[in-house]
C-alpha cells in the first residue's frame, strides 16, 4: 500500500519512485486525474510490488532506446538495398534495472503479460540446427505443439527462423538460413499495428523463406478472428548456459503508447515496419538469467487483441553478471502466426442476497472490467429448480458460472480464483495477490476458515447445513425454508456457538485495516456479506449486541467493517443483502427461530457477548 492521504495531491513523480511495476490501465487513470488519487486508487497501488520484487539476479544494465528527432524518419536500409540517406538510426544508451523474471510471482504468462518462460527438450542437437531442412521438418513440429499448449491456438502457422550468435556479424541474412546473425542490440518489437497485418497478407500471397503460405479463405478467416505474432527464442548450446547477450524483454504494462517510435525496414522489394522505443523511467524489465537448451522463451510481437498485452518490446544485451570472458551465445528464433479462439465472456449467475455470489460481485466491482467482459444473470429461488440451471450448478446453488470454453464452475472460491486468473494483468486493478508468499497463505486461509467452518455444508445430504444456516433456517418447514433443511435446536445452539468461535479467533488474528494487512484482499470480499448477514441477524434473533457497529463487541472486526463501509461498492452489496433480509423478516421468516430461542433461553446460550 502506497500510504498517501485520500486528500492529498500525489506528484506523478512521487508515484512512479513508489511502484515497482505499473499497470498501463491504472497509469492512463492517474494520468487523467493526476490532481488527487481516489481513495479506492490508493487501496490498490500495492497490488503491483509482488511483480517487481528486488531480487539477487537482478542487474544494472546498458539498453539501446531510440533517438526520435521530430520531422526524421527513423529506421535503416536491408541490403542489397540502396541507403538512399533519409532514414536515421540513432540509439540513446540508458542504464536501466532488469528483474530476474524467475523470481516473479507469479511467473509471467504469454496471456497476462506478453511473455512466458516454458521448458520444452528439444531432439535437436547442436550441429541439427545448422541443417534448415531438420529445423523446418522436425523442429518446427515441437514448436508448433508448444505454441499451441501455451496460447490454445486451433492452427499454428510457423514461417521462419532465425539462427543468431554474439559473435556474428551482420543483424541480417536473408533467404541463408545455414548462417547466424547478430544478436540485436536494440529495443525493438517486430512488428507494428500496421505491419503485422500487412505481413499475414504477405504470407498468404507470397509465402515465406520456408514456403508457408495461406489461401484466400484461410486468410479471410484469421483476419476475422484473433491471431498473434508469436516468438519462441532458445538457446541451441548443447554445453552451456546463456551467458552473453541474453534476452531482456520489457513489461507491456510499463509501456505507454507514446514511447512507441515507428522504425522502417526498406528492403530491396518491400518496406517493412516495426517499433523502436524511447526511453522512460517508467519501463520495467526482465531477463530469464542463465537460460539452458530445455528452456524456451516465448513472446508476442503483435496480438490483434487490443485489451491484452500485444508488444512486447525485447532486446539482446550485456549481462554485468556473466563470467569473464562470456561463453558466446548460439540461439535460434521461430517466428510463427498463432490462431487463437474468440473470446467467450463468462457468464455468471448471481442473487443478489447470496453472500457467496456476493464476494463476486464485489470482486468484479473493484476489479473494474467493462460490463461486457463478465455477463452477470440475475436469477431468483425458482429458477435454482429448473432443468437449465441444473445442467449449471447440479447442487442447484449460487453462485455458479460458465467458463470462457464454454464449461460449468461452481463454488464460490473456484470461481472468483478462476476469474483473476483469467482477468490477471487487466482492469484498474490487474490482480488482488499480496506481497509475500506469507501473505498470500494467510489470505487462503482466511477464506478457507469462511468456506469450511461458516459458508459451507460440507454435505449435501438431508441434515447436514452450513454454519451460517443457524441464523435463517426454521425449525420446521415453512414458505422460507423446506422440511429437508429445518434445524434442530441442539444443532442451531452449537452452530451459533461456532460463529462466536470463529468471530473470535477472526478478532484476534486479522491485520488491519485490511483482514490481511495494509491492502485489501480476496478475504475482504468473501468475509464482508457473510458479516452483513450476522450484522442483520444476530441481534435481531439471537439478542447479540449490535455487532461491527459497536465496539464493545469484536472492535477490531468492527473497525475492519466500518473501513470497508468508506467504499461504495461495499454500501452497495450491504444494501441489497440488508434490503431482502428486511423483506422476508416483515414476510415472517424468522419469527419460528426467535419463538425458538426465547423457549430455551435456559436451556441454551444464545447470546455473546
Amino acid at each position: 500500500l502506497v500510504p498517501f492521504p485520500a486528500s492529498s495531491c500525489v506528484s506523478m513523480s512521487a508515484l512512479h519512485h513508489t511502484l515497482s511495476v505499473r499497470s498501463f490501465s491504472l497509469l492512463k487513470l492517474i494520468k487523467n486525474n493526476n490532481n488527487c488519487l481516489s481513495m479506492s486508487l490508493q487501496l490498490h497501488c500495492r497490488m503491483f510490488a509482488s511483480q517487481g520484487q528486488a531480487s539477487d539476479s537482478d542487474v544494472l544494465a546498458s539498453m539501446h532506446y531510440q533517438r526520435a528527432p521530430l520531422g526524421r524518419l527513423v529506421g535503416r536500409y536491408i541490403a542489397p538495398a540502396v541507403d538512399k540517406g533519409d532514414l536515421l538510426d540513432e540509439h540513446e544508451i540508458r542504464k536501466v534495472h532488469v528483474h530476474d523474471a524467475r523470481a516473479s510471482y507469479p511467473q509471467p504468462t504469454l496471456e497476462k503479460r506478453g511473455f512466458e518462460m516454458r521448458t520444452c527438450p528439444t531432439a535437436l542437437s547442436t550441429s541439427e540446427f545448422r541443417d534448415p531442412t531438420t529445423v523446418n521438418t522436425r523442429y518446427y513440429n515441437e514448436m508448433e505443439k508448444l505454441i499451441r499448449e501455451a496460447t490454445g491456438a486451433s492452427r499454428v502457422i510457423i514461417y521462419d527462423h532465425t539462427l543468431r550468435g554474439s559473435d556474428a556479424e551482420g543483424l541480417n541474412v536473408l533467404g541463408d538460413a545455414t548462417k547466424a546473425a547478430a544478436a540485436v542490440r536494440r529495443v525493438h518489437c517486430d512488428y507494428s499495428v500496421e505491419s503485422a497485418p500487412k505481413r499475414l497478407r504477405q504470407l498468404a500471397g507470397s509465402g515465406s523463406y520456408t514456403g508457408t503460405r495461406l489461401n484466400e479463405d484461410e486468410l479471410k478467416a484469421i483476419e476475422e478472428g484473433r491471431y498473434a505474432f508469436v516468438n519462441v527464442w532458445r538457446s541451441i548450446d548443447d554445453q552451456h548456459e546463456v551467458e552473453e547477450c541474453p534476452l531482456a524483454l520489457c513489461d507491456p504494462a510499463s509501456v505507454n503508447n507514446d514511447d512507441f517510435v515507428p522504425y522502417r525496414m526498406v528492403y530491396d522489394d518491400r518496406v517493412g515496419g516495426n517499433y523502436a522505443l524511447r526511453y522512460s523511467r517508467e519501463h520495467l524489465w526482465f531477463y530469464y538469467p542463465r537460460m539452458n537448451k530445455d528452456e524456451c522463451l516465448l513472446f508476442k510481437t503483435f496480438d490483434s487483441r487490443e485489451d491484452v498485452p500485444r508488444f512486447v518490446f525485447h532486446t539482446a544485451f550485456d549481462d554485468p553478471s556473466a563470467p569473464v570472458p562470456p561463453h558466446p551465445r548460439r540461439s535460434i528464433e521461430i517466428r510463427a502466426v498463432a490462431v487463437l479462439p474468440k473470446p467467450q465472456a463468462p457468464v455468471f449467475y448471481d442473487m443478489k442476497h447470496s453472500n457467496n455470489a456476493a464476494r463476486i460481485r464485489l470482486w468484479l466491482k473493484k476489479k473494474g472490467l467493462a460490463d461486457s467482459e463478465v455477463n452477470r444473470v440475475v436469477i431468483k429461488y425458482d429458477d435454482l429448480q429448473s432443468e437449465d440451471y441444473a445442467k449449471v450448478n447440479p447442487l442447484k446453488k449460487v453462485p455458479a458460472l460458465i467458463d470462457a470454453n464454454g464449461n460449468a464452475l461452481f463454488e464460490s472460491d473456484v470461481i472468483l480464483t478462476y476469474l483473476e486468473d483469467l482477468f490477471r494483468g487487466r482492469g484498474v486493478v490487474p490482480h488482488f495477490d499480496l506481497g509475500s508468499s506469507e501473505e498470500r497463505a494467510f489470505v487462503r486461509l482466511l477464506i478457507r476458515c469462511h468456506d469450511l467452518y461458516i459458508a459451507s455444508p460440507n454435505c449435501t445430504q438431508p441434515g447436514f447445513s452450513h454454519t451460517q444456516g443457524s441464523m435463517y433456517l426454521a425449525p420446521f418447514e415453512t414458505p422460507f425454508c423446506p422440511a429437508w433443511r429445518a434445524m434442530d435446536t441442539p444443532t442451531r445452539a452449537a452452530k451459533i456457538a461456532e460463529i462466536h468461535k470463529q468471530l473470535s479467533w477472526l478478532e484476534a488474528n486479522l491485520k488491519g485495516p485490511y483482514l490481511a494487512g495494509a491492502a485489501i484482499s480476496l478475504a475482504d470480499f468473501t468475509w464482508f456479506p457473510t458479516a452483513v448477514f450476522m450484522e442483520f441477524m444476530l441481534p435481531r434473533v439471537f439478542g447479540w449486541p449490535n455487532v461491527f457497529h459497536e465496539h464493545d463487541a469484536y472492535p477490531r472486526l468492527t473497525a475492519w467493517f466500518q473501513h470497508l463501509l468508506r467504499d461504495d461498492d461495499f454500501v452497495a452489496v450491504r444494501q441489497d443483502i440488508i434490503e431482502h433480509f428486511s423483506s422476508t423478516w416483515e414476510g415472517g421468516q424468522f419469527a419460528p427461530i426467535i419463538e425458538e430461542v426465547n423457549r430455551t433461553r435456559d436451556q441454551y446460550q444464545w447470546t455473546f457477548h
